[in-house]
């Protein structure tokens, strides 16, 4: 299939017109068209800009396709609202059936406190309930799910107990995953539908590429759904996972990463918890939260258990990335990857998240050669992040600017279905950011690069993708706007008019239809 890209910019290029045959980029022109094969598809840009194929690269696409299925609790500004929104889908319940739900934040919540199971039994007496808070590190269960759980008084520290010592319902970390995973399973049929349909989601707003973060508690599942759609030939995206370490049994049993090696699917890595949120108070803070001077937060690891990790999933042969949110667990995150790290980090181990950062730390990852994936979109959400932190740290918090120009390589991300999965608005984030630390927005050329150029390169991507050059892959993202110069604010406003992975247009604002030559 031949593609015609006419009346285009490329910023910071000066091709106007892109050719496209056979899945590769084979003719730039500075002219608004060129010849093309009989028959060539052409996709008239109307002087939009032409980037390459954006790049997620830490996202839940899972957890996204399974949002549509649950009750969606996001903007609740009550744990009243809360409750209605699940006694709407109690009512169409029948009895003992588990209910998932997902996205409250009790910082919105005009009660000004996190809910209880108290809150949710009266409306769901006869539902197991669990509500998972907005970043995905703590869950609200009624009594019914604590019951069927066997989830009792004697359980640890990660289950919160009221004055009394009853457990409250809350539930954090990794005694979460523990509980997620004593619930029934969904079919890999179910994560297939779940697949496509953010598949749907993800070309309209063009990504190309995910690299899709696998449940600890649902691996079989989701890998599963990954082996059967790309047998059929029914994924349109690349993808590049991230597997938990609970997988590597399972991966070795069945023979799946022999499966999953080529360029439209690959396992890359292996994901790795150092903490947890700051949202929820559970990332590891060097120092106590300003607004909870009792609390610096849950490393999930000891020192020596997660070296033991990390060095076991590097010995695999797998690039490892560790979840580190706060100060302490970049600080813990950075010793573990150190012993790998020597010659430049030729494996490219990362740090996801990344977002309090200080100085000291920033020079260690950059002498140690450590990436990272972050993602903007944190910023301008995080309202509560000046009254976690403080004037001083806050100053620390995301400080993209800084990390780029002292030489880490950053790529973009959405941590999606905590964030919605637009890289456009992830790029309006880091240029215009919220009202701290002002003086590390990002120029459009740098936005632009964590979701191509740099994404890329924390895929192992860069020879193919990343690029608008003759002979690369044609994975490309055409926008309905020049952006060049455009006032950061007005990005938010710019929308998608085509997609194309490997050359096929995969979506196109007008209909594909309306491309056929």
């Amino acid at each position: 299939m031949s593609v015609l890209i006419e009346d285009c910019v490329v910023p910071g290029g000066t091709a106007r017109s892109i050719l496209v045959e056979g899945g590769v980029i084979t003719k730039l022109s500075g002219s608004e068209t060129q010849p093309a094969p009989s028959g060539a598809v052409r996709i008239d840009a109307r002087g939009g800009a032409v980037l390459p194929g954006l790049v997620d690269t830490h996202c839940h696409p899972f957890g996204r396709g399974a949002a549509r299925r649950i009750v969606d609790l996001r903007g609740t500004s009550s744990i009243t609202s809360m409750r209605l929104r699940l006694e709407a889908r109690v009512k169409q319940t029948p009895p003992g059936a588990w209910i998932f739900g997902a996205g409250w934040d009790q910082e919105g919540f005009s009660e000004g406190r996190f809910p209880n199971r108290g809150d949710i039994d009266s409306v769901a007496p006869h539902n197991p309930v669990v509500l998972t808070r907005v970043c995905g590190h703590i869950a609200l269960a009624n009594s019914p799910a604590l019951e069927a759980l066997k989830l009792g008084s004697g359980v640890g520290d990660e289950y919160e107990r009221d004055q009394a010592g009853a457990l409250t319902g809350i539930i954090k970390e990794r005694a979460l995953e523990r509980a997620l995973a004593g619930i029934p399973g969904e079919t890999a049929e179910t994560r297939m539908d779940d697949l496509l349909a953010v598949e749907q989601e993800a070309v309209r707003l063009g990504l190309t590429e995910l690299h899709c973060i696998v449940s600890p508690d649902g691996y079989r599942e989701e890998l599963n759904a990954i082996l059967g759609l790309k047998a059929a030939g029914r994924l349109a995206l690349r993808y590049r996972l991230y597997l938990p370490p609970e997988s590597f049994d399972y991966l070795a049993e069945e023979g799946i990463q022999a499966k999953l090696a080529d360029d439209r699917v690959r396992i890359n890595g292996v994901k790795i918890f150092a903490d947890g949120s700051m949202g929820a108070r559970t990332a590891a803070l060097r120092q106590p939260y300003s607004d909870d001077p009792a609390n610096s937060g849950l490393l999930r690891h000891s020192d020596e258990e997660l070296e033991e990790l990390v060095s076991d999933a590097a010995g695999r042969g797998f690039q490892v990335v560790v979840h580190a949110i706060g100060d302490r667990a970049v600080e813990q995150a950075a010793d573990a990857l150190a012993p790998l790290a020597s010659g430049g980090n030729p494996r490219r181990h990362r740090i996801e998240h990344a977002s309090l950062v200080p100085r000291d730390l920033r020079s260690r990852m950059k002498s140690l050669g450590l990436r990272a994936a972050v993602q903007p979109q944190f910023i301008v959400s995080d309202i509560w992040a000046r009254a976690r932190l403080g004037d001083e740290r806050v100053r620390d918090l995301y400080p993209l600017r800084s990390m780029l120009e002292e030489g880490i390589i950053l790529s973009g991300s959405s941590d999606a279905p905590v964030e919605t999965m637009s890289p456009l608005l992830g790029m309006w984030a880091s240029m215009t950011r919220s009202d701290y630390a002002l003086d590390e927005r990002l120029s459009l050329e740098q936005a632009i690069a964590l979701y191509t150029s740099n994404a890329a390169s924390n895929g192992f991507d860069e020879e193919r993708l990343g690029a608008v050059r003759e002979g690369g892959a044609a994975d490309l993202t055409v926008l309905d706007s020049d952006v060049r110069g455009m006032h950061p604010a007005l990005l938010r406003k710019v929308g998608v008019a085509a997609t194309l992975v490997e050359g096929r247009i995969v979506y196109s604002f007008e209909g594909l239809d309306s491309v056929k030559p």
